[in-house]
């Protein structure tokens, strides 16, 4: 009755946020408005420290990069610079070139100040922002071109399969506004990637790099400078953000599609469960879409007057589910999952095809690991692990988990005292996630293990995924077409500063092969380098890899210019276009 509850509620919150009112019969369709759902309210959009898919979604409309990736060719291309970076002869430095007339909101231009200070912020070590950093471990230096103020040379400290695109990563910060004082400007890269420099040791830096952390940078709407055409003009907490098209853009004349600014008003409203949202769409109250699931799909899809109102597609996606162990539990966590045999045991112990044929309606494909099937340096070889309810018991019997006392649980004497199989297995709100966690539960159940639901919301789940503070999780991640650096998932290193290894995976070995991946520029012997490391990662088995599911898109028909990518964020959103059947409609037609 509570979910349902909510689910009325979040309904009349998105009314009250589009302006209608319970008389209202119907949304003015006429209004140059985009309503896009989102399931859960993003902790913050902190143009270094945040990452979120959600993120990703509006800093498309609000930030820019140096390059980006072309949703539409899965290639990357040029997006603050005249043309991709040009390698030089060393193989460790790109020339980098701006293009004309890039302007902050304030009219100033922007300068190779801003795009040092950028990277300074990166890689300055009091800045909160470990996954970012994770990529840009090889920068070694930003150098102005004299001969051209618009022109900059990249140099890295070892050879990188991605120099030229970990530029992609970095959001170009505004100098004056978070550094009016000119502090940076008495450090450089190069002390920062220093692991001698005692950073903590200079109160200056500690004071501004205080200022660029706080959390306000990730929400209150004037913080939220960009140089994309849109900017955040509000934030309702737990409802939505609003982005707003700004006036005179400097790249208001741009022809490329990922710089067309066609809507007025974009607004990102969260409704986090299913029944509601399918509601609004066949109410017309949203607009897009790319969270449904496919029993809404389904649904919806019968419905002719949805057809008629929403273009709507199964897209395939390089994002994937898995459940991860804690390998290295801290403080008073138990330690569940360090022994290899109990982590191949929940591999044979987790009900994917089921899963997927009940949850994803057969939407989805099974997986082996990190790297997707469609891409390059996916390892073919790799054997996907069958369920087996009787292999999962001999496993966990080996690995010395009993059912001592006839409790139904599993137990095992450790440091002293006997432990049940009981262990909290923490997921993100969500029906979907739910769902998978109640068919998990019941088959481990099976072979005397006690997976308790741990049910948290989107910032919470990932916060204490970062610090740790968990036994298993239900977690996913979005991938790319273009071959992907490895060291954040899984580099030791990603653990110790609490970024995105949240398992504890890795070994010297491991980490040996990450970065002999990563120093590669034959694109053969990398894929070679790949796949023993997918290979090891298979065998140690952190994740349990579950499925690459499409994604369920909806947008209105009122719009043109749509396309529907496997990239995310899926679709331009710039680039809708509002119908001059709709923009113009007749008298009494709407």
């Amino acid at each position: 009755m509570r979910r349902r509850d909510t689910g009325i509620l979040l309904v009349s919150v998105l009314l009250v946020t589009l302006g209608i009112t319970a008389c209202t019969k119907r949304r003015d369709l006429s209004q140059n408005t985009v309503i896009v759902h989102i399931l859960a309210e993003p902790k913050g959009i902190h143009p270094t420290n945040d990452h979120n898919a959600y993120q990703r979604m509006i800093f498309q409309c609000t930030q820019k990069r140096l390059i980006t990736t072309n949703i539409e060719t899965n290639k990357l291309m040029p997006d603050l610079l005249t043309a991709l970076p040009e390698m030089l002869e060393d193989s460790l430095s790109y020339r980098c070139t701006l293009r004309e007339g890039i302007r902050w909101d304030d009219g100033s231009e922007v300068s190779f100040d801003d795009i040092l200070f950028t990277f300074k912020v990166i890689t300055c070590p009091l800045v909160n922002n470990p996954e970012t950093k994770s990529y840009f471990s090889k920068l070694e230096n930003i150098i102005p071109d004299k001969n051209n103020p618009r022109s900059f040379i990249v140099t890295s400290t070892k050879r990188y399969f991605d120099n030229a695109s970990m530029l992609s990563y970095a959001i170009i910060l505004q100098k004056k506004h978070w550094d009016p004082s000119g502090i940076m400007d008495k450090y450089s890269i190069l002390q920062f990637q220093d692991a001698s420099f005692k950073a903590d040791e200079n109160a200056d830096l500690k004071a501004l790099t205080g200022s660029i952390n706080n959390v306000d940078n990730g929400r209150i709407p004037s913080m939220l400078v960009g140089l994309g055409a849109y900017k955040v003009t509000d934030w309702q907490t737990g409802s939505s953000i609003t982005i707003e098209r700004k006036e005179n853009w400097w790249a208001e004349n741009s022809v490329l599609p990922h710089e067309q600014n066609y809507p007025k008003k974009i607004i990102f409203t969260v409704i986090s469960d299913m029944e509601p949202v399918v509601l609004a769409l066949k109410k017309q109250e949203i607009d897009v879409t790319t969270e449904l699931t496919t029993p809404a799909l389904q649904k919806l899809m019968k419905l002719g007057y949805f057809n008629d109102n929403y273009i709507s597609d199964y897209i395939g996606s390089y994002s994937y589910t898995y459940l991860g162990m804690n390998l290295r539990p801290e403080g008073e966590r138990t330690a569940f999952f360090t022994d290899k045999r109990v982590r191949k045991a929940f591999a044979h112990l987790i009900p994917v095809e089921e899963i997927i044929a009940v949850i994803a309606k057969g939407k989805a494909r099974r997986i082996a690991s990190f790297v997707q099937p469609d891409q390059q340096e996916f390892n073919k070889n790799i054997p996907l692990v069958l369920f087996n309810l009787e292999k999962g018991r001999q496993l966990l019997t080996e690995a010395g988990w009993v059912d001592s006392d006839g409790d139904n649980i599993r137990d095992k004497l450790i440091n002293g005292k006997r432990v049940p199989f009981s262990f909290a297995l923490s997921y993100m709100i969500s029906p979907v996630t739910r769902e998978i966690t109640m068919m998990i539960r019941n088959e481990l159940y099976k072979a005397g293990i006690d997976a308790q639901p741990d049910p948290m919301e989107f910032s919470v789940f990932y916060e204490k995924a970062g610090n740790h503070n968990f036994d298993a999780m239900l977690g996913s991640w979005s991938s790319s077409s273009l071959p992907d650096d490895p060291r954040a998932l899984w580099h030791t290193g990603s653990w110790a500063n609490k970024g995105f290894n949240f398992t504890g995976f890795g070994t010297p070995q491991t980490d040996s092969l990450i970065e002999v991946a990563n120093e590669q520029l034959d694109p053969v012997k990398r894929v070679a380098t790949m796949g023993l490391l997918q290979e090891i990662v298979a065998d140690e088995q952190p994740y349990v890899f579950l499925f690459n599911a499409t994604r369920k898109i909806a947008v209105h028909r009122r719009f043109e210019n749509i396309g529907l990518y496997p990239e995310r964020p899926h679709l331009l959103l710039g680039n809708l276009k509002l119908s001059d059947r709709y923009a113009h409609p007749k008298p009494g037609s709407n």
